[in-house]
């Protein structure tokens, strides 16, 4: 089976761990991981089913239990806590924590792809260089974001949508965006993108003193209602995202960089819901 160290999820781990083992082994059962650990077997299940997470005092048993060596055991902690983690500051910091762990090739990978996703101005340089051609003036690409942001910080985003094969120079020095998006572990992505979600929100909120009503489109909306028309309203929202990217698609050319937010998220408790 895989190495620990290839996992971002300590409970599929777990998982691949137990049925490698129970296809090897006719006397692996949860009953004996149970006898092994003290860890009750239909607690054990729903780890695995990623219904529940082990406490950190089973962070130790376990890791006897797996035969883990010092480096491993280091790994698996540092995992468990990262999957625990409930603030970004603390699955960030986890997260780098993995990184430094693991083999050269995938971490270098997934702190790009993280930090692409996680700062919003790496997605808005890539779509500007989109719009005009740009052969190294760092000063003048930092300057027309908003807010703007410096030329340093402009020069570290361009590096790292070249490493990722986003963009790439010509011989004559000028930028162009390549016909590739990045695709990465689920776990990973979803970090980032939380961390770049949480910065578009922000600037959205800054937006409304910084930029012009004339130039900005900001609507709130509170409502009553249920679950299943909440689910509805979800359904509906991606399908105008969709139709949104069809008709920027059948744009002929573009002329600036927009950030669209779209939220739904409850301003009160369900306790029928909570009761159940």
């Amino acid at each position: 089976m895989n190495t620990i160290f290839e996992y971002l999820e300590y409970r599929n781990y777990l998982r691949d761990h137990y049925n490698y083992n129970k296809e090897h082994h006719s006397f692996f059962s949860y009953r004996y991981v149970s006898l092994k650990t003290g860890l009750d077997a239909g607690f054990y299940v729903k780890v695995l089913q990623k219904q529940k997470h082990i406490a950190d005092k089973a962070i130790p048993v376990l890791s006897d239990f797996l035969t883990l060596n010092r480096r491993e055991r280091e790994y698996f902690s540092a995992l468990v806590h990262f999957n625990k983690a409930k603030r970004t500051d603390q699955e960030k910091f986890y997260f780098e924590k993995l990184l430094s762990m693991r083999l050269p090739a995938s971490k270098i990978l997934e702190k790009n792809m993280f930090d692409y996703f996680s700062s919003w101005w790496h997605i808005a340089i890539r779509e500007e260089l989109n719009i005009l051609t740009y052969k190294g003036d760092f000063n003048d690409l930092a300057g027309r974001l908003l807010p703007p942001i410096t030329p340093a910080q402009a020069l570290k985003s361009v590096k790292l949508l070249e490493d990722l094969g986003m963009i790439s120079k010509d011989n004559e020095g000028a930028y162009s965006l390549n016909d590739k998006f990045i695709t990465s572990d689920g776990i990973v992505k979803a970090l980032a993108i939380k961390s770049f979600q949480k910065e578009v929100c922000r600037l959205g909120m800054e937006a409304l003193d910084r930029i012009p009503k004339q130039d900005r489109d900001i609507s709130t909306l509170t409502i009553s209602t249920t679950r299943k028309c909440i689910e509805l309203i979800k359904d509906r929202l991606a399908v105008v995202r969709r139709e949104i990217m069809e008709i920027v698609g059948k744009e002929d050319k573009v002329e600036e960089v927009f950030q669209l937010n779209f939220q739904i998220f409850p301003l009160s408790r369900n306790t029928v819901r909570e009761e159940k």
